[in-house]
């Protein structure tokens, strides 16, 4: 049975809200199998939230970012893993806006809406291209992809793939359920195992003429402001997936002080949310995460303002924003690893046991963060604070 779409606000947080409410309840259980998140897509698309950023009048919910971000941040707190591949399905979706051919736009768009797809992405800027070749009615694409996340578990994977005939490069959709697409399984790293980040090939897979975008270059000659957002947009879905971690951990500390930890014997107090010490580390922890959220939706409304200019969007306007987005991702990263690596000081030794789970807080934060070197967003910012420089766009800015 087709779902019902959501178009509103308040009842896509109620469906993530109950979705993450399931998924915290297996969440250890999970992270150790670490399996892609088959099963979790399903209960997603059931929901109906799926074409959510898809305009009302193509069939979809007609909601924008605020709604989206807000909804998913139970989901991220529950488990990182899954937040990071149910917000690349709105960005991978979402990012096909950013190119000219509105036949195709529009099309891809109405069959989201009408098919509910999931969508995943394999456009890892540091692994060798795909390539292009022509064929009736299309093209065939090849080459493999690696850090795909989202691409095993989806209907649609967004990339780029440059011609062999011409040199051009093409933003295209390929359907991932061909089996010209190979899915490698081999997703295997210490954290964010339910990302669904492997690996995945093109094996002369079909793209048909009505899944090909037009120019693909996020940056050299072809670059234009406009199309280069979704770089950006993937920096904001970063910066939420880090603070909602945040909040995921410090929310299981707080639980577990009050209802396990017990007070250190020369504490002089009798219950452990009385101490001192836990009362000013968790209230310094907490001060953190809530000036990292702030960062992070302020950023997230210079994006959507920039979007909604449209071709019309200029360079300045476009640094402005990468700026204000790499701002959020200093501070966020700092604060998830230190929130999850200080956890065990709220918690206690006996809270490193197994069946808690909570070294996965630290494991998905260290993973995630290491996206792309958080040292280069900080010479961003200072670039700008003392020359007034933008970023360069790129596979990463």
């Amino acid at each position: 049975m087709t779902p019902r779409t959501i178009t509103s606000a308040p009842a896509l947080v109620d469906a993530f809200g109950t979705l993450a409410s399931e998924f915290a309840a297996v969440a250890v259980e999970r992270d150790a199998e670490g399996t892609a998140p088959f099963a979790e897509v399903e209960r997603l698309r059931a929901t109906g939230a799926l074409p959510a950023l898809v305009p009302a009048e193509l069939g979809g919910g007609g909601l924008g970012w605020r709604s989206v971000f807000e909804a998913l941040r139970p989901v991220i707190r529950a488990d990182a893993g899954l937040g990071h591949v149910f917000a690349y399905h709105y960005v991978n979706s979402w990012r096909v806006q950013l190119n000219e051919d509105r036949a195709a736009i529009e099309g891809l768009q109405r069959g989201l809406a009408a098919n509910h797809w999931f969508w995943g992405g394999a456009g890892n800027p540091r692994d060798a291209g795909l390539e292009l070749t022509p064929a009736a009615g299309g093209f065939t694409v090849s080459g493999r992809k690696f850090f795909a996340t989202g691409a095993q578990v989806a209907d649609r994977i967004t990339a780029s793939a440059t011609r062999v005939d011409t040199g051009e490069k093409l933003a295209i959709v390929i359907d991932a359920r061909q089996p010209e697409v190979v899915h490698h399984d081999d997703w295997a790293n210490i954290g964010q195992r339910l990302s669904a980040s492997g690996s995945v090939s093109f094996e002369a897979a079909f793209v048909p003429d009505s899944h090909v975008l037009g120019v693909g270059e996020q940056a050299g000659a072809a670059y234009r402001p406009y199309a280069s957002l979704s770089i950006l947009l993937f920096q904001v879905a970063l910066d939420h997936l880090h603070v909602g971690l945040a909040e995921g951990a410090l929310a299981a500390a707080a639980s577990y002080v009050a209802t396990s930890t017990r007070p250190w014997s020369t504490s002089a107090v009798d219950r452990a949310v009385d101490d001192p010490y836990i009362r000013e580390l968790i209230g310094e922890l907490t001060a953190q995460t809530r000036a990292a959220d702030a960062l992070t939706w302020r950023a997230t409304d210079a994006l959507v303002e920039a979007a909604d200019r449209g071709w019309a969007l200029t360079d300045a306007e476009r640094g402005e924003v990468a700026v204000e987005i790499a701002a959020a991702k200093v501070v966020s990263t700092k604060t998830v690893l230190d929130v999850t690596s200080r956890l065990f000081e709220l918690t206690g030794a006996r809270a490193t046991g197994e069946s808690y789970g909570f070294d996965r807080f630290w494991r998905n934060a260290r993973t995630i963060t290491l996206h792309d070197p958080v040292a280069y967003k900080a010479q961003e910012v200072g670039d700008h604070a003392l020359q007034g420089l933008f970023p360069t766009p790129s596979g990463y800015s």
